[in-house]
């Protein structure tokens, strides 16, 4: 349970920021004492990580883990926080909201039963993101079906803050992706229950018109025809995954201009300006959080050039690196034919973890995945320790006729 408890203070910053302490209200307004109080519950983690590690003196930093390039990426950038940054403590806060997910993992991946322990922050994830899609819909449901202005937000449980039709397509797409796998791999009745997540979710994802949602939409159906192969029930899904494309991404969004489709939305300004921040230094960049110090709070909206301003070309190589040694593991432990061979929740988890990190890598050119503290981090990093844990598992039990089988990492 400490591990389900560390992962939720990880969580415990999301839609909050340091700031809110300076309020007059901070001490009169219970919301916003707690909304401040939270901020801080990523560097408590650290803490008690801390205490394990000295207790534990783990050797190995994600030994045959992608997570141990987002490592690299986090260490080069806390160290330019500290002498490149035009505001240090800044910088450093967000350099350590984005340690606690890697360091809460690390414990995680030493445990006996790494599996069941990385498991269980995945579920959590699943949870999280179940709870906020679910309060999300009654909302979607008054705004009503094709008028759904662009910048409409949607407020979160709690009073907690309130995320853009970007961020509820991410929440949307992510439960859709998990409904539609448990549905399909699972053989009891009940296993049609995931309709009633799974058609309304649907309905929210299409009525944010999100671009990068319905362009992970395509991409994460795609690696699932890949993983399981051809079935009849394909016959009611793609149609299902094409029309919400079409009516949502096309019709609605571009009003059939596909031309439309293909602009940035401004990113391209915004790029042109963190490009001659990189360029005054290119091999170090300037620390997390650089962007929104440099750039009047602008939002890089690309993760390799987000990943450049903070750490340079030297922390991108690293970032770049996480991703691409994901893919290269995944491949070269075969689990998209391995996949068909499981059972129970390890298939539907490394489905459901392919999906997502295929879904949050074709983000990333169009958004800040991963590469700062947010949802897409919090996403990306217990999906990409499973996959490890699952391509190892499987490099250990390959068959002795199968030899020349290289053993993953």
């Amino acid at each position: 349970m400490y591990l389900v408890f560390l992962w939720l203070m990880v969580w415990g910053a999301m839609f909050s920021a340091p700031w809110v302490i300076d309020s007059p209200k901070f001490l009169d307004d219970p919301l916003m004492f707690f909304q401040g109080v939270r901020a801080f519950l990523p560097l408590a983690a650290i803490f008690l990580c801390l205490l394990w590690i000295l207790a534990r003196r783990p050797k190995h930093l994600f030994r045959g883990n992608s997570m141990r390039f987002l490592g690299a990426y986090c260490l080069t950038g806390i160290l330019t926080s500290l002498f490149l940054s035009l505001e240090i403590g800044t910088s450093l806060y967000w350099a350590g909201l984005y340690l606690s997910p890697l360091l809460v993992t690390w414990c995680a991946f030493e445990e006996t039963e790494a599996k069941i322990s990385v498991k269980k922050l995945v579920y959590v994830n699943y949870a999280v993101f179940f709870l906020i899609t679910m309060s999300l819909l009654p909302q979607s449901l008054r705004v009503g079906w094709g008028n759904t202005p662009l910048n409409q937000q949607y407020r979160l449980p709690l009073g907690v803050g309130s995320i853009l039709t970007n961020g509820a397509g991410r929440f949307a797409l992510v439960v859709i992706i998990v409904s539609t796998v448990r549905m399909i791999t699972q053989t009891r009745k009940w296993r049609w229950l995931w309709l009633l997540f799974l058609l309304p979710t649907l309905f929210l994802l299409t009525q944010t018109q999100s671009r990068t949602a319905l362009l992970g939409l395509a991409v994460s159906s795609t690696l699932f025809v890949l993983m399981r192969g051809i079935d009849w029930r394909f016959v009611f899904v793609g149609p299902v995954a094409a029309a919400v494309i079409y009516v949502s991404g096309i019709k609605w969004r571009v009003h059939g201009n596909l031309s439309r489709l293909i602009l940035l939305s401004g990113r391209e300004a915004t790029w042109e300006r963190g490009l001659a921040q990189i360029k005054d230094s290119p091999f170090l960049g300037w620390g997390f959080h650089a962007d929104r110090i440099m750039l009047q709070s602008e939002h890089m909206h690309n993760s390799y050039l987000h990943a450049m301003i903070q750490t340079g070309l030297v922390g991108a190589l690293f970032f770049f690196a996480a991703f691409l040694s994901f893919w290269f593991v995944v491949v070269r432990a075969g689990l998209f034919a391995r996949v068909k061979a499981m059972t129970g929740t390890d298939q539907a988890l490394v489905m459901e973890s392919i999906m997502i990190v295929g879904y949050m890598t074709a983000r990333s050119v169009f958004e800040s995945t991963a590469a700062f503290y947010g949802v897409d981090l919090l996403l990306i990093v217990p999906a990409m320790a499973f996959i490890a844990l699952v391509a190892q598992e499987a490099g250990e039990t390959a068959p002795e006729s199968l030899d020349s089988f290289p053993e993953a990492p």
